[in-house]
Parts: structure tokens; C-alpha cells; sequence
């Protein structure tokens, strides 16, 4: 048979959809009403009712718009019940600034990509672009451990004392001109390299480019608040103001969570991760050093025990997922079975380990699990806190039924006084590095 498809084989396609009656009712049906809805499954979505015998109190939601932020929102959700309780403050009332902690996200991967090239010991440009050093230097989107490592050094504040700036909500700007920027400087780094100038030399012409960052993003964010005065009234209606607050000396007195006893437990069924091993990603992190990206790798099952117990003592979990399959957005309903595409479609899905291995899904979204319903000690449907709102899903939260966790959790943030002993003793190997693209 030849290598191109022939007008002849098209004919004797078309005579065998033509031959089965069924193909166009169900073409009329997905052409009139769309995939979603000609697909649906509703009994499924009366199968996953939002109720949890687990659960966290209400909360306001956050809405990230199109800031790419969702996991800066993840770890805001992960600490806000903590700080909203140390401050005796109603939850439904209270916000924490995401913008401040972008602000000094950028600034510092800006840092990291600049050192990345500083130590390097290639700077030819097929290297560096082979190696992917500065693919995504500055670019939107995060990790849990550098949520950490920005509110360790730099403290967090109340939404109201920096609030969103008009391109705090809009990615793409920002984004595009502060990576143009950076990748200038970089030029300039990789010529002074090559004049083979000392590392000091380097250094001071960083501190010029780290300089001229601060007040672009001053001038795009507004500059961040150094120092305020909070007041507010408690839950019983009480005026409390505290004067001359830093945003860590906030941070040190309401925060009292550790988060530097939180790990990452990962689910990565892939065919070049194994179980039980620790995982490190190459050059990605903001502030320099002090960022990496570690996980466990740990079967399903594990990571499902651990956000119980987290659960259990009033902690939300904050968690990696691939989102974008199986979801019904104005319900919330998350389930492998939401969409009768097999029998529809005759379409066969993908395993878990079979979309990693060809990167059909990645850790592309960070929500928060914050309650979960148990029968006979099994989860049945998970409550997952997202960073949308609250206009959509089931008041801004998704019903995630256990099978969607099996397949699309890739992570979970949990303290690691909830691992067993033998897990805790996994965590002492040296990580192994993985690649800037991979899934995780």
C-alpha cells in the first residue's frame, strides 16, 4: 500500500461511516450541541454530590483571572485558615496578597536564571538551548518550594496593603516583555564570559540588571509595601491595629504552620521515574540555590493516605494536577466517567503511565484539597479548592470523584511529621535530576 492516502481509500472511508446508521445521529448531535454535552454522562454528576463527612470551613475564594498564578493561590489557600485563625479573623473576610509574592518571584528568577548562567561552564548557545537553562527563566507558574522560599525571606501582607495591579491579572504583558529583558541581559552575561571576566565583574553587572528589574516591576505591579499598620476587627467585632508591621514580622507572628517541614510526595508512574526514589528538577527555581524542586515518588495509594491525615487535622493539602480531561465546569464534577467518549466516539483513553510516558499530561494546574468523603474508610469524591472564583463549579469548588485522582494527581504537599518512618527515611537519598520538560 502506498506511504499517502489515497482518494480511493477516502471513498472506502466514508462508504463504511456511512454504513453504520448511528455515525450521524451522533455527528448531528456533537455538531449541534458540542462534544461536552452530546457526551456527558448526567448520571454521574447526580452520583458525585458535594457533600464530605471531612471537611474545612468556608473560606473566600480566590480568582486568579488569567494570571497563570494558580500556584501562588494554592499555597495562599494551603496557609489562610492558619493565619485567618492566629489573627481571630473571619475567613470569608480575609485575603492574603498574591501580588507581593509575584512580584518577588519574578524579581528573584530573574536572579537564578542570571547565576545559572554566571556558573555555567558552557555558554555556547546549543548547550544552553539543549540544556533548556532559560526556556522558562522568568516565566509564569511555580512550585510549592518556591512559594516557601519567597514567604520565608520576604514575609507575606494583607491583599488590601498590595492589591492587585491592573496587570497583576493578565500574564502574557508582563510576561513578554520581562523575559525579552532578561534574555538581553543574559546576552550581555554570556559576551562578558567570553572576555573570560572575573566572577565579582559578573556580579556587579547582575546587581545593575537586578537593579533596573526592581523598578520595572515597581512601575508594571506598584513597588511592595516594606512596612504597615494593620487594622481590622475580629470575628467578635473588636478594632485591633498593629503599628509598623514588616511583612515578615507579620508573617513570624500569624503564620505559625512550618512550612519547611512540608514536602512534595509525587505520583509520576513514568518510564524513567521509579518509586521510593527522590526527584530534583535542573536550573528552575527562584531564589537561587535555595529552590529546588524536590519530590518523592510515591504509589497512588500513598499519596491518598497522606491527604487524609492532613485532612483529618484541619490542613488543607496542596496538590498538582492535569485538569483540562473529565471536567464539567459548572457542576464541578471531576470523574474518568463524566464523558461517554469509548462508547460514543469508540475512542480508547490513555493510562495514567502511558500519557506521562508521551507527555499527553502534566502537572499543569495547582488546587487544594479541602475535604473528602469517606465510606468504610475509603475516599469516595474529594473537595478541591480552586483559584477561579466562586461564580463557577459547585460555589468555586470541583467534586473530584477518587477515579479522577487515580489518573490526574500528579503531587501533594503534606507536613512530613504524617509520612511513615520508612518514607521518612526516603527522603535522605540524593535526588536525582530530571529534565526542565518533563511532565512534573
Amino acid at each position: 500500500m502506498d506511504s499517502q492516502i489515497s482518494l480511493e481509500q477516502i471513498k472506502n472511508y466514508s462508504k463504511a461511516y456511512n454504513s453504520n446508521k448511528i455515525n450521524k445521529v451522533i455527528e448531528n448531535s456533537i455538531t449541534n450541541n458540542g462534544l461536552e454535552k452530546a457526551c456527558i454522562n448526567s448520571d454521574i454528576i447526580t452520583e458525585n454530590q458535594p457533600v464530605f463527612n471531612i471537611e474545612l470551613p468556608e473560606s473566600k475564594r480566590y480568582n486568579q483571572q488569567n494570571s497563570h498564578k494558580c500556584w501562588i493561590f494554592g499555597g495562599l489557600n494551603l496557609i489562610k485558615h492558619n493565619v485567618a485563625q492566629n489573627l481571630n479573623i473571619n475567613l470569608m473576610a480575609f485575603e492574603l496578597s498574591n501580588n507581593y509574592i509575584a512580584f518577588f518571584d519574578k524579581l528573584e528568577k530573574s536572579n537564578n536564571t542570571y547565576e545559572n548562567i554566571i556558573n555555567s561552564k558552557n555558554i555556547d548557545l546549543d548547550y544552553i538551548h539543549k540544556e533548556k537553562i532559560i526556556k522558562f527563566c522568568v516565566s509564569e507558574g511555580g512550585y510549592f518550594q518556591w512559594f516557601v522560599s519567597i514567604i520565608n525571606k520576604y514575609g507575606i501582607v494583607p491583599y488590601s496593603y498590595y492589591p492587585n495591579a491592573t496587570e497583576s491579572t493578565n500574564y502574557e504583558k508582563l510576561e513578554y516583555l520581562y523575559t525579552e529583558k532578561v534574555k538581553k541581559d543574559i546576552l550581555e552575561l554570556i559576551e562578558l564570559k567570553k572576555q573570560e571576566k572575573h566572577i565579582n565583574e559578573l556580579r556587579e553587572i547582575k546587581n545593575k540588571f537586578l537593579q533596573e528589574n526592581y523598578i520595572l516591576l515597581s512601575k508594571i505591579l506598584g513597588e511592595p509595601v516594606s512596612e504597615f499598620d494593620y487594622e481590622y476587627r475580629d470575628k467578635n467585632g473588636k478594632y485591633i491595629r498593629y503599628e509598623k508591621l514588616t511583612p515578615i514580622e507579620f508573617k513570624n507572628e500569624f503564620l505559625s504552620l512550618n512550612l519547611d517541614d512540608f514536602v512534595t510526595i509525587g505520583n509520576i508512574p513514568m518510564y524513567n521515574k521509579q518509586y521510593n526514589k527522590m526527584y530534583k528538577k535542573k536550573y528552575l527555581g527562584n531564589i537561587y540555590i535555595n529552590s529546588d524542586v524536590k519530590y518523592l515518588n510515591l504509589p497512588i495509594e500513598d499519596l491518598k493516605e497522606l491527604t487524609i491525615k492532613q485532612l483529618k487535622d484541619n490542613i488543607p493539602v496542596y496538590m498538582g494536577v492535569y485538569i483540562f480531561k473529565f471536567r464539567d465546569k459548572k457542576s464541578g464534577v471531576l470523574d474518568t466517567r463524566l464523558y461517554n467518549y469509548k462508547e460514543t466516539l469508540n475512542l480508547k483513553t490513555l493510562s495514567k503511565k502511558e500519557a506521562l510516558n508521551l507527555y499527553d499530561i502534566s502537572m499543569h494546574h495547582i488546587m487544594t484539597f479541602t475535604g473528602v468523603n469517606l465510606v468504610d474508610n475509603k475516599p469516595q469524591r474529594w473537595k478541591v479548592e480552586d483559584s477561579g472564583g466562586d461564580e463557577e463549579k459547585a460555589n468555586g469548588y470541583y467534586i473530584m470523584n477518587d477515579n479522577f485522582f487515580n489518573e490526574f494527581v500528579l503531587s501533594i504537599v503534606v507536613d512530613k511529621k504524617y509520612l511513615s518512618k520508612k518514607q521518612l527515611e526516603l527522603l535522605n537519598q540524593e535526588p536525582i535530576e530530571f529534565e526542565v520538560e518533563d511532565p512534573f
